[in-house]
C-alpha cells in the first residue's frame, strides 16, 4: 500500500475541487486530487452553465476566470411564459448592465483539470476514494485505483470533500434537509436554443423551461407527476408537452431535435451544518443540494472553493489558521440566502402539493407573484440582484 503526503487530499475534480486545487498551486501549497472518472468523461456530461455576476468576479480576483471570460456568452435577459403570453425581464438593465456568463461547467471542469496537469498539479483519475480516517494530527483519505484495484492511503494535513451529492464522506455528518413534492426530467437536446435567453414556463398543466447552454446544446425541463414511470415520456411526448407548455403568442414554435442526456430530477434539498468535520471541509454538492431553479449549483460551489482555498493558503502559507476556523461561519448565510432565492423560484414554477393540475388557487398565486417581477419595480430589481448575483 502506498503512502503519499501532499498538505491538501482534494476528492473530486468537479468545479469545487478544482478551484481550490489551482488557488493551493498558486500559492505553492502541495495537493493531490482524486477524480473517479477518466479524463475523457469530464466534458461528456452536459451540467450547469450559467454563472453569475459575483462568481466572475471572484474568478477574475484570483485568476481563474480565463475559460469563462474568452469562450463564455453574456446574457442579461430572460422570459417567462404564462396563458400564452410573454414576458421579457431585462435583469440586466435593473443591476447596471452586470449579467450572467453562459459557460457550460463540463467544458470549464475539462480546461481546468488540463491546465492543472499542464502546470504539473497532481489529478488521480480513475480513482475512487472510499474512506477517510482522522485525528488530531492528519486525515488519511483511503482510495482504490479502479483499473487495478490497488489500494492507495494518502495521509495529509487536510481533506476537501467535493465529490458531488452522493459524496461518501458526509454520512454521520450533521445537517438539516428537504424533499419538495415535485419531480422533473431534465434533458440535454443536441440543438441550438429556440430563443437566446433563458425561457420559464408556468403552465396550468406543469413548469417547463429553456436553459442555454452552448450553441448546440440546450438543457430542458418539465415537470412530471410524482411516482409516474421513466417509461411513460418517451421523445414526442416530451417534445410535445414542451412546446405545449411553452407555447407564446408572437412567438416561433419550439424546435426540436435529438434527446441525447436525460434524467429525473426529485428536488432533496440538504445543507451540511457546519460544512466542516474535524480536518475535513466540504464543498460544493456535498457540502449543499439545492434545486436547480435559479441556477445557484455551481456558483455555489466556486463560492465555496474560493473561501475554502483561501484559508487553507492562509493556514499554510501564513501560518495563520483563523480564515480557515471560520469557514462555515462564512459560507452558511451565503448558503442560506442561495437557498432561500431556489426556494422562491420553485414556488413560483411549482404548483402547491394536493394542487397536481397546477390550476385553482396555487396556480393564481403563481401568476401574482409573476405579475410582481415583471411589474413591481422594488420587487423586480430585488429579483434582478439575486439572480444575476449583484451585492449591491
Amino acid at each position: 500500500m502506498a503512502l503519499h503526503d501532499p498538505a491538501v487530499c482534494i476528492v473530486g475534480a468537479g468545479p469545487a475541487g478544482l478551484a481550490v486545487a489551482h488557488l493551493l498551486g498558486q500559492a505553492g501549497i502541495s495537493s493531490v486530487v482524486l477524480e473517479r472518472q477518466e479524463p475523457g468523461r469530464l466534458r461528456a456530461r452536459v451540467k450547469a452553465g450559467m454563472i453569475e455576476h459575483r462568481t466572475v468576479e471572484l474568478l477574475k480576483a484570483h485568476d481563474l476566470a480565463g475559460p469563462t471570460l474568452e469562450g463564455g456568452r453574456q446574457v442579461g435577459m430572460c422570459e417567462f411564459r404564462a396563458d400564452g403570453e410573454a414576458f421579457v425581464l431585462d435583469y440586466a438593465a435593473r443591476c447596471g448592465g452586470r449579467c450572467h456568463t453562459i459557460y457550460p461547467q463540463h467544458e470549464l471542469v475539462a480546461d481546468w483539470a488540463e491546465q492543472l496537469v499542464e502546470n504539473g498539479g497532481d489529478i488521480r483519475f480513475g480513482v475512487n476514494a472510499t474512506g477517510v480516517e482522522q485525528n488530531g494530527e492528519r486525515v488519511v483519505v483511503r482510495s482504490v485505483t479502479q483499473s487495478t484495484g490497488e489500494e492507495v492511503a494518502i495521509a495529509c494535513e487536510v481533506a476537501v470533500c467535493a465529490d458531488g451529492a452522493a459524496s461518501a464522506f458526509t454520512e454521520g455528518v450533521e445537517s438539516v434537509s428537504l424533499s419538495h413534492p415535485f419531480m422533473w426530467l431534465t434533458l440535454i437536446a443536441a440543438m441550438p436554443p429556440s430563443t437566446q435567453r433563458t425561457i420559464y414556463g408556468l403552465h396550468r398543466r406543469g413548469f417547463a423551461g429553456q436553459m442555454l447552454r452552448s450553441p448546440t446544446l440546450t438543457r430542458f425541463v418539465l415537470a412530471v407527476p410524482l411516482g409516474e414511470a421513466y417509461e411513460e415520456w418517451p421523445d414526442d411526448r416530451i417534445w410535445d408537452e414542451l412546446a405545449t407548455r411553452l407555447a407564446a403568442d408572437g412567438r416561433p414554435p419550439l424546435l426540436r431535435g435529438e434527446l441525447v442526456e436525460r434524467d429525473i430530477l426529485d428536488h432533496r434539498v440538504r445543507v451540511c451544518t457546519p460544512m466542516q468535520h474535524g480536518r475535513l471541509f466540504f464543498a460544493g454538492d456535498a457540502a449543499h443540494l439545492i434545486t436547480p431553479a435559479g441556477g445557484k449549483g455551481m456558483n455555489m460551489a466556486l463560492q465555496d472553493a474560493v473561501e475554502l482555498a483561501t484559508g487553507l493558503v492562509d493556514r499554510f502559507g501564513k501560518q495563520d489558521g483563523r480564515r480557515l476556523a471560520r469557514y462555515s461561519e462564512t459560507r452558511l448565510p451565503h448558503v442560506w440566502r442561495h437557498q432561500e432565492f431556489s426556494n422562491l423560484m420553485l414556488t413560483l414554477f411549482n404548483s402547491g402539493a394536493g394542487d397536481a393540475a397546477g390550476a385553482g388557487f396555487s396556480y393564481s398565486l403563481r401568476r401574482a407573484r409573476l405579475d410582481l417581477l415583471v411589474n413591481d419595480p422594488q420587487f423586480s430589481r430585488w429579483f434582478a440582484h439575486a439572480y444575476v448575483g449583484v451585492d449591491d
